[in-house]
């Protein structure tokens, strides 16, 4: 972590324990454990270090959030300090602190921030923003899946219509399993030592640049994107004297739609993955140019039961040259990727209990995941929540390579 962050977010949980009276401070306290459902027999023994840990989560964390407000500007800053139980770490985090300024036509966001685009449920077409995969693979609570981004975010309105444009001069990628790390996956070059990894740096030509037009047509909320950056997910390539890492050039165009029908909502995304350096899909490492397609309903069943499924199609480009240009131990990965999602929510008990399930499959590919949980308001400020995150399938496809990673996890919250 950036030592401007690290103190940025030691002031502000100092500033919360000297200030709580005089500034608006919220935050929580909260109690995270997740307990590795596959035992390290069922690991390969190139990765049986990766499951030695009977517990893939275990710790906690005190978060603090800051957010004074004055008519046209704002602040938000939120700090965490995390006691990791299973590696025996600690650490303070920033995540998210911006200035919010608002003008008649315009809003200025800068800072680090969370930014979402799409309509997907845990599919992301348009949303090129990074994720931190282990903390939702190990079972941390979803918002956990986004992290924030170093960013100047602007919003111009006009004529009922809304165009954003984001500009991130330092590049964030992705947190993913490590080769040596707690989380076990497929890693077709485990026998290779790691020499280096090349992140972008922040240099004007690797700004990363998104604009998003967005506005409501008929009662439908539409919207187009094009962005300009690098694949946040790593891809590797062998060198002499090691494996060097690298997150290779992208360009993505898409559009997406929301809106009701037949007393649901209907979403609709497509987005176009353009590989800039594997235009041809003859270089190996890097992934082909894609076409990838959502579409998605959700309708409230009977009072508090909700329910909801996806269809997602990924179209690789250049199929038969990545078939021969594909290296030993590589996946072989179809022309098309088709997976269905399934959502299903129960509350119960007043809203104060949530019985929740998600279930993801591949038809084609044979991977899948689900998560069922249950989530229960004891109070308005303590909520606890017990679930199972299950990945399963062929060990070299998207969720099978997770299984060894299978877990149940429990969290405990209590918000000031």
């Amino acid at each position: 972590m950036k030592r401007w962050a690290v103190g940025l977010a030691a002031l502000l949980l100092w500033g919360g324990a000297a200030g709580a009276e005089s500034l608006p401070i919220r935050g929580f306290l909260q109690g995270e454990s997740a307990y590795r459902l596959i035992q390290p027999d069922r690991c390969p023994g190139t990765q049986r270090s990766a499951c030695r840990e009977e517990f893939v989560l275990g710790g906690g964390r005190f978060q603090l959030e800051l957010a004074p407000r004055g008519e046209r500007w704002g602040f938000l800053g939120k700090a965490e300090a995390i006691q990791d139980a299973v590696g025996g770490d600690a650490e303070i985090n920033l995540r998210e602190g911006y200035l919010d300024l608002r003008f008649p036509a315009l809003d200025l966001r800068l800072g680090r921030q969370v930014i979402t685009w799409g309509v997907g449920d845990l599919i992301f077409v348009n949303d090129v923003f990074p994720k931190d995969r282990v903390a939702f693979i190990s079972g941390l609570p979803l918002e956990y899946l986004k992290k924030g981004s170093d960013a100047a975010n602007i919003t111009v309105h006009w004529a009922g219509s809304s165009l954003q444009l984001v500009l991130i001069p330092r590049f964030e990628p992705d947190t993913v399993p490590e080769a040596r790390g707690r989380l076990r996956f497929h890693d077709p070059m485990a026998s290779v030592e790691r020499r280096s990894t090349d992140e972008p740096s922040p240099a004007l030509g690797n700004t990363e640049a998104g604009a998003r037009l967005f506005g409501n047509v008929f009662g439908w909320d539409l919207s187009l994107y094009a962005y300009r950056g690098f694949f946040h997910q790593p891809t590797a390539e062998s060198e002499p004297g090691g494996l060097r890492i690298f997150y290779p050039p992208l360009n993505v165009y898409g559009a997406s739609g929301q809106g009701a029908l037949l007393g649901g909502v209907l979403s609709l995304e497509g987005g176009y993955y353009d590989s800039r350096s594997d235009r041809s899909g003859l270089n190996t490492p890097v992934e082909n140019s894609s076409v990838k397609l959502l579409a998605a309903y959700q309708r409230e069943l009977i009072p508090d039961l909700t329910a909801g499924g996806q269809y997602f199609a990924e179209i690789m480009e250049d199929h038969g040259e990545y078939l021969n240009a594909r290296g030993a131990g590589m996946p072989k990965r179809p022309a098309v990727r088709h997976v269905l999602t399934f959502r299903l929510t129960q509350l119960l008990w007043n809203q104060t209990l949530r019985l929740g399930l998600f279930a993801l499959a591949s038809p084609n590919e044979g991977d899948f995941y689900v998560n069922p949980e249950v989530k229960y308001n004891v109070t308005d400020a303590l909520w606890a929540a017990l679930g199972v995150n299950l990945f399963g399938g062929p060990t070299r496809t998207e969720n099978g390579q997770f299984e060894g990673n299978s877990n149940l996890y429990a969290v405990v919250r209590y918000a000031f």
